[in-house]
């Protein structure tokens, strides 16, 4: 399923697609381009290696025990690349298995924080399909939800620290993390999905750019993209890969608070005024810059809270949407 974006060639009259073979810990392609396989997660991006120049300390981390963990990001700087990973799983494993972990988070952001979301998948997965997708899978709750209604479910994700964390889940392997308490300070944590793993032959996990997934195009009957519109640098550009992913008749579910940053895209990129979610219900309604138009079927603003530590959380409205490719 998976294809090599290194050789990928459109034209105005064809597109040129070349699969990836696994060679051991790599994946080969035809053309000569090799992608790496670490801890069972392949990589497969255009420029691999300019990618791992800043996520190679994720790479070759290792499952080491929490207190040594808390040991090593303790002296900081609050910058450098393994604290921020830390507070990052800290972050997004609360928010995606909280409702399993013990203890369960507390604070400003106690509760589980991504339950609206999933009981909208969980409607979904009532109406069974073949294959669907993720872009943005972080630490794996949503594919988890999504295999329930599909028969098989792909998950893209550009950071390794968390889809590590979504591969070992997944496999039904309990895992322990670090809680930030404070500052630098952590508490230890443990989560498992239960009854929600999800066997490898029926889910693939992949790290590579949702902008630019080594992904076949138009095969997918659910294509989902939560909390990323205003997370990469062209809100535009996931759209229209979105729409690129999905079978005709397919759907795509979408979320978003449109906290549109300047650090992740230009002024130029955001989509809409005073309010983003009228724009990009249009956009899709009317197939602009898309391959089709799309009927939204549902719409609501749902609860989404990302607990930061002991005594802070950051709460949003999201604007979900659903809409049915024409």
């Amino acid at each position: 399923m998976l294809i090599c974006p290194g050789c990928r060639t459109r034209t105005e009259e064809r597109l040129d697609l070349r699969t990836l073979e696994r060679q051991g810990s790599l994946l080969v392609c035809a053309c000569g381009r090799r992608y790496p396989v670490v801890d069972g997660v392949p990589i497969v991006m255009p420029d691999p290696a300019a990618h791992l120049q800043t996520e190679l300390p994720a790479v070759i981390e290792r499952d080491l025990p929490a207190e040594v963990v808390a040991l090593l990001v303790a002296g900081g700087p609050d910058d450098a690349h393994y604290p921020r990973l830390v507070e990052h799983l800290s972050i997004y494993l609360d928010a995606h298995w909280g409702d399993r972990a013990e203890p369960p988070p507390d604070g400003p952001g106690a509760g589980f924080s991504s339950q609206a979301m999933i009981a909208k998948v969980a409607e979904r997965s009532r109406h069974r399909v073949g294959l669907a997708v993720e872009l943005g899978c972080s630490t794996g709750r949503i594919i988890a939800e999504l295999a329930a209604g599909a028969d098989e479910v792909v998950g893209v994700e550009l950071s390794f620290g968390a889809l590590r964390r979504a591969r070992q889940l997944l496999d039904g392997q309990p895992i322990e993390y670090l809680r930030r308490r404070i500052g630098r300070h952590y508490v230890t944590a443990s989560t498992s999905a239960g009854d929600r793993a999800v066997p490898a032959s029926r889910r693939l996990l992949v790290c590579g750019d949702a902008l630019d997934p080594p992904l076949v195009p138009g095969v997918f009957d659910r294509v989902v993209a939560f909390n990323l519109l205003d997370a990469v640098g062209s809100p535009m550009q996931l759209l229209h890969v979105m729409d690129g992913l999905c079978k005709r008749g397919g759907e795509v579910l979408v979320t978003s608070p449109y906290a549109w940053q300047s650090s992740v895209m230009a002024e130029s990129e955001r989509l809409g005024g005073a309010d983003p979610a009228v724009d990009v219900a249009a956009i899709l309604r009317a197939g602009t810059a898309l391959a089709a138009r799309y009927q939204i079927e549902d719409e609501a603003e749902l609860p989404w809270t990302l607990r930061r530590d002991a005594r802070s959380a950051v709460s949003y409205s999201i604007h979900y949407l659903r809409a049915r490719k024409m």
